[in-house]
Formats: structure tokens, C-alpha cells, sequence
């Protein structure tokens, strides 16, 4: 009961906050307060906490211990708790600072592969049902099949904790990721002007979800663009904003059990994502 007034009490202010900065800058002005779709997402903050999130922790922390006994940790809860905690290596062995520099920029990179790899392979249903929102805002952040945020939660804890972070570490990459998130969904115009290059902004994450053909599987980074850069994937025209979203060449349908079940059926005989990828022009 706690968990749950916490979690009404921190979406309350994330409307407030969110609802003024998207009337005060919105990248497309106009857009609905209750638009097409809100219905679904309100749904995904209610299940994302109370239901996925427990589950996704579980199995994840399964996945952790699982990594610890194949590297030779012996099968006793003190030692498993001393390498998973404490970490191990060199790394382990930085100041907390440099180790969460590190960690995000580590994060980060995986969390970009684990984004194209969603994009480009059989995975994509499941990712498709985050994509399938066509009025874009912030509300729209946590619409994401448990599978696309158990997968990527593995991922992202086995990166880390392999390579010897301490625990506390992916504690706070966790909740600022999904924090960033949240930001990078908004109705706002921000690009970040000089800073477009260094941190991933809304309107860079506005043309990962548009369904124009020019954004097609663009700008995967979720915090760093260097990695959408260096892999030939970045993608923000100046002066220019994306106008529509969506799933293209797919329907999706929109409400919450039924998105669950869609990603298991089989999909159209003329589905398909996106044309083969090739470099995005850098602008």
C-alpha cells in the first residue's frame, strides 16, 4: 500500500512538471491532453510498477546469481552477496564517481545494441508495441512489452555486474535511465542546441519514434548520441521536427491485453519493419 501511494504521489508531480513544460514548449503544438491511446498507456503506469517490475527484478537477480556461479563463485550466500555486491576486478577498485561515469557510458552501450538488435530482428514485435503510439508525449514512455524491459534488463545487469561494478552502481543507472526516459518521450521541441552531439534530447528520441521514412530506426542511444555517431545511425535535420508516429506497415492494436498477446501471433504476410539498414546522413 506504501509502494503504491509513493508511486501515485511521483506520478502526480511527473504530470504537473510534464503537463507545463509540454504547454510551454511543445514540439507539436495542439496535441490532445487525452489523446488516442492514453487510456492503454495510464494502464502500463499502473502495471510497469505493481506487476511487470517485480517479475522483471526477479528473474533478472536470477540471471545475476546464475552469471556468478558459471564465473566460479562458490554456491553459498556470502560469497554470492560479497561478488554481486562488492563487485570484482579493477573496476570495482574506482572511486563510486568514476565507477558511475563508467557505468552509464557502459550502460548506454549496450543499451544501444540491445535497441538495434530489437529493431532489426525477429524482436521487433515485441519492441513494436513501445513504437505504436501515434501521439507522442510523455505519458506514452512506459508503453513497452514486459518482454522488451525483461530482455533489456538482463542485458544491462549482466554487462555490469560481469565486468565487476558494484551493485549499489546499477542501483541508481537503473532509475536514472528510466527517469532520462521519461524526458526523451515529452512533447517538447528541445534539442539541445550545442549539446545535440552530447546528450540525447526529446526531439533527438522524436525522430527514433516517428514513422517517416527518413527516422526509420534512427538514434538508438538512450542518454549518449556518440554511439548512434560512431555506428552511423544519428539522425536530427536542423530546424526540422518529425510530425507523425507509429508503427508503419503494421497495425497494432491499442489496448493493453490485446498489445500483450500481439507480439506471439503471427505477423501479416506483407509485414515488415523498415527497408535493410544503411547510414544515416549526419547532420
Amino acid at each position: 500500500m506504501r509502494d503504491l501511494a509513493g508511486f501515485l504521489i511521483a506520478f502526480g508531480a511527473m504530470a504537473l512538471v510534464f503537463s507545463l513544460i509540454e504547454r510551454l514548449f511543445p514540439s507539436i503544438p495542439g496535441q490532445r491532453r487525452w489523446r488516442s491511446g492514453a487510456r492503454t498507456d495510464l494502464v502500463y503506469w499502473l502495471a510497469q510498477p505493481l506487476l511487470f517490475k517485480p517479475i522483471v527484478r526477479a528473474v533478472t537477480a536470477a540471471a545475476v546469481i546464475a552469471l556468478a556461479l558459471l564465473s566460479g563463485v562458490a554456491a553459498d550466500r556470502t560469497s554470492l552477496a560479497e561478488w554481486i555486491t562488492r563487485g570484482h576486478g579493477p573496476l570495482a577498485r574506482l572511486p563510486l564517481a568514476a565507477q558511475a561515469i563508467l557505468a552509464l557510458l557502459v550502460a548506454d552501450l549496450a543499451g544501444y545494441w540491445v535497441h538495434r538488435l530489437f529493431h532489426t530482428t525477429g524482436l521487433w514485435r515485441f519492441h513494436a508495441v513501445h513504437h505504436s503510439s501515434r501521439e507522442l508525449d510523455w505519458l506514452a514512455s512506459v508503453r513497452a512489452h514486459p518482454f522488451n524491459e525483461l530482455f533489456a534488463s538482463i542485458v544491462h545487469a549482466l554487462v555490469l555486474v560481469a565486468l565487476g561494478f558494484r551493485i549499489e552502481i546499477l542501483a541508481g543507472v537503473v532509475p536514472f535511465f528510466t527517469l532520462y526516459a521519461i524526458l526523451l518521450h515529452a512533447n517538447v521541441r528541445w534539442s539541445f542546441g550545442p549539446l545535440r552531439y552530447v546528450l540525447a534530447s526529446p526531439m533527438f528520441h522524436r525522430w527514433h519514434h516517428t514513422s517517416e521514412e527518413e527516422g526509420l530506426d534512427r538514434n538508438f542511444a538512450g542518454l549518449f548520441p556518440l554511439w548512434d555517431l560512431v555506428f552511423g545511425t544519428f539522425h536530427m535535420p536542423v530546424g526540422r521536427a518529425p510530425r507523425t508516429f507509429g508503427v508503419l506497415r503494421e497495425q497494432v492494436p491499442e489496448g493493453f491485453l490485446q498489445q500483450l498477446a500481439w507480439p506471439f501471433r503471427a505477423p501479416s504476410p506483407n509485414a515488415h519493419h523498415t527497408p535493410p539498414m544503411t547510414p544515416a546522413p549526419r547532420r
